[in-house]
Order: C-alpha cells, then structure tokens, then sequence
C-alpha cells in the first residue's frame, strides 16, 4: 500500500475539529498519516488535536509559535509531505470512510494523476444542504474540450474544491509553483484550473465529500442554523451565481497564471470575456441599476 499524507490546517477549530479528525481515522484506506498544523490557535484545538495523537500514532501535530495565515500554512503542510499521495484537509470538513480507497483505486486503475468525488455543502450540523453533482462532468485529460468545460461551469457549482482531491504529493508540490494560494478573490478557483490544465483527473460521481460552509470563505452562511431545521440551498439559475464584476481583472490574471506552461491561455480569455457581460449585468441588477442608468441621461 501507498502512503497517503493528510495535512490538516487549523485555527480556532475546536468546534467541529474531532468530527474532520475522526472521519480521516475511520478510512478504509489505512496506510496514512494526518499531519495537523495548528496556527496559533486560542481555543482549545491543541487539546484536543493531542489528545487525538496520543490515541492514535498517524496522527502528528504542530503548534506554529505565531499566527501565519492559512495560506502559508498550506504551504507548510504540503512542505512536511513524506507520502506517496498528498491530500489537504480542513479542520471542519467530513470524507466518507472510502473517499481515499475510491481515489486511489480511480489513479491506479483509470491511469489518472489527480482523483476526487462529487460533493456536498453540509451546514453547523453536518446535514447535506446542497448536492455538487455537476462536479463528475469535469472528469478528463488536459485539453481544449476540458479547459471549455471548466471555465463555463458556474462557480457555485463546487469547482473551486478541486484542490481537495487526491494528489500525487510530487504534482501537488508542481501546482503550487504554479498557482499558488494568494488572499485575493478566486485564488481556489485558480488553483483547481492548474490542476485540470496540467494534470488528468477522475472525479467519482459518488458524494464521498461533505463541505462544510460557514469557514473562512463563508462565515456568514451558516450563522442562523438550528437544529429543528436545514436551510437547504437552492440554485435556480447557477450560471448568475458567477465571478463578480468587480474582481474580473484579478480573476482573469489568476486564470492566466494557472495555465502557465500550456497553450491554453487564448482560448480562456476568450470564454471569460464571453462571460463578462452577464456578470455586469448582474453587477448592475444588484446595485440598482435605473439609478444607474438615470446618471447617464
């Protein structure tokens, strides 16, 4: 069996913490080790993360002597990789038990480089309030057909969370050279295009991935959760859920950056510029746009 490297980040974590812990330890895929970089945290993480590695010799924890941000700390955790296979992990995400038998059985016997499974949004809870099942249509090699494919898929649609597939720790290494993660809107976004532009990925159309909202990205999406009830999500029309206006020019160069080294740069601001009307449309339907338009007449 190969060895599966799991770096874990964290940071006030304690919350939800043992829950993403335990769903890594329960894999029927046992030949890994969990790698939890705890940056600097308040609460009571490091209690309970050595606590967890007493218990369990997979399991290796790091305290940073001073908060660095969660970028450089999943730069930090791909650093410390001794695996064969590379896999981040958020502190309050949840893989089913087969997630890592599933994608390593998906790389040795499909011959792909990169292997995950479609997803679900789960809220404080851990209930499913929305299924990504549009993820497995991104399944292929390198090329025109697959770079179309996913710059024109919604960004609601859970394409961003490619980066938490299954990597060969050798290619994960080659990504982040390539994309690396920046505090700047669309950064995943960025990084999942590196991937599907340079390397071949199978995406199974199992839900073996629930993605917790209500981190950083969305502090606000689950703050009105109770347990009587789901407030489950509903996309009517996922091609307006898109990149927002006011950010296109950084999208656009983070897109440019990921497809370094390949000859799809044309083509895909190409499609961006296609897209562009519809999200200042949108830009203008949400800030009023008859005031607006009154300005110019």
């Amino acid at each position: 069996m190969a060895k599966v490297f799991i770096g874990m980040t964290a940071y006030n974590a304690e919350r939800h913490i043992r829950e993403a812990i335990d769903s890594i330890l329960i894999q029927s895929y046992s030949d890994l080790t969990l790698f939890i970089s705890d940056d600097a945290s308040t609460d009571a993480t490091q209690k309970i993360c050595l606590e967890y590695a007493r218990r369990d010799p997979r399991i290796r924890y790091f305290r940073q002597e001073k908060n660095i941000g969660l970028y450089p700390n999943m730069k930090f955790v791909i650093d410390r990789s001794d695996g064969d296979y590379f896999m981040w992990a958020d502190s309050d995400d949840l893989r089913e038990k087969d997630f890592i038998k599933v994608c390593i059985e998906a790389m040795k016997n499909k011959g792909v480089d990169v292997a995950t499974t479609a997803e679900a949004d789960i809220d404080s809870y851990g209930r499913n309030l929305i299924e990504l099942t549009e993820l497995p249509k991104l399944s292929g090699k390198p090329g025109i057909r697959q770079i179309t494919k996913y710059v024109l898929q919604p960004e609601v649609l859970g394409k961003c969370n490619l980066m938490y597939s299954l990597f060969k720790t050798d290619d994960i290494r080659k990504l982040w050279e390539i994309s690396s993660h920046k505090r700047e809107w669309g950064s995943d976004y960025h990084f999942s295009l590196a991937i599907v532009s340079h390397y071949s990925i199978y995406i199974d159309p199992r839900i073996l991935f629930k993605k917790r909202l209500g981190g950083i990205s969305s502090p606000e999406a689950t703050k009105n959760d109770s347990r009587e009830a789901v407030q489950r999500i509903i996309i009517e029309n996922p091609k307006n859920r898109m990149f927002p206006f006011g950010r296109f020019k950084s999208y656009f160069n983070g897109h440019m950056r990921a497809l370094e080294g390949t000859p799809y740069r044309p083509l895909t601001a190409i499609l961006l510029l296609i897209r562009l009307p519809r999200s200042f449309f949108i830009h203008l339907k949400e800030r009023n746009y008859k005031k607006f338009i009154k300005r110019f007449l």
